[in-house]
């Protein structure tokens, strides 16, 4: 669904995130740490059984090695396919904002061979509990590909944020689904949603870059920019009427959805400081 490569875009700096596997094991809370003296990553996870935190991780590649050793060692001693103990990692940066993200295992409809039956009952439980403090924001994120009537899992979220005022809907991999427009009428349709979403949801469309021979980070921070500018591009002018900017440009690509989370973070820690 796209989920690593986003966070790994909020991070600016890729760590191979997706070669974990962890998605579907345990939750990851990344505590992001916007720090300018940092010209290169500095990750560190938090011990097990301490609320210490580790030595820096080096290479910033590295890190997902770290986890999937962290994640292999804490499952063979409790004894299960996935554990609801999360990982904690600490990400200073000059290039990441100021924010925490909890990345949950992914939903699954049916457990891999040689895991519990009850995997899936498992995993959502362990979702369930991490979005239902009413302060944290849930960003849901589902494929561009997938029709918002058809989604599996929307009303997992339904049942903890019946609302929706605290949840952020992102269809990911836009660009693979902008292909399949040829006129305006066809895009904003999508683009609106009407009649399938909460009337409270107005979903972003995300596309981010798919090379894998992306060398730097700073290459990464580029690519990002260059996919967004990609995308309205398309939007602008290899769709016969353009699309109704006005109403949905907000909504487009990576940057307007990390300007907009970091906004809603910071009236929502206004409104929670004490007069």
């Amino acid at each position: 669904d796209g989920k690593s490569s986003l966070l790994e875009a909020f991070l600016g700096f890729r760590f191979n995130v997706r070669d974990v596997e962890m998605g579907t094991r345990r939750p990851l809370i990344v505590q992001m740490v916007h720090e300018p003296s940092a010209l290169e990553p500095r990750c560190r996870l938090q011990e097990e059984d301490t609320p210490e935190f580790g030595p820096v991780i080096t290479p910033e590649t590295a890190v997902a090695d770290a986890i999937r050793a962290r994640t292999e060692a804490h499952l063979q001693q409790v004894g299960g396919a996935v554990s609801a103990k999360p990982i904690v990692m600490r990400a200073e940066y000059a290039y990441c904002p100021n924010l925490t993200i909890i990345d949950t295992p992914g939903f699954i409809l049916k457990a891999r061979k040689g895991e519990a039956d009850t995997t899936p009952q498992e995993i959502e439980a362990m979702v369930k509990a991490q979005i239902s403090a009413p302060n944290r924001l849930i960003l849901f994120l589902q494929q561009s590909s997938v029709e918002w009537c058809s989604s599996l899992w929307m009303h997992v979220v339904a049942e903890v944020d019946p609302t929706f005022s605290r949840t952020v809907v992102v269809a990911s991999k836009f660009d693979n689904r902008l292909k399949e427009f040829e006129r305006a009428d066809e895009v904003n349709r999508f683009l609106s949603a009407t009649g399938y979403l909460h009337s409270n949801v107005q979903p972003f469309f995300v596309a981010l870059p798919k090379e894998r021979n992306i060398a730097t980070s700073a290459e990464w921070r580029d690519a990002i920019q260059a996919v967004d500018g990609g995308t309205f591009r398309q939007l602008r002018t290899g769709i016969e009427g353009g699309f109704d900017e006005e109403r949905f440009g907000s909504r487009i690509g990576f940057g307007n959805l990390k300007m907009f989370l970091e906004g809603e973070l910071a009236a929502r820690y206004r409104d929670a400081a004490p007069g």
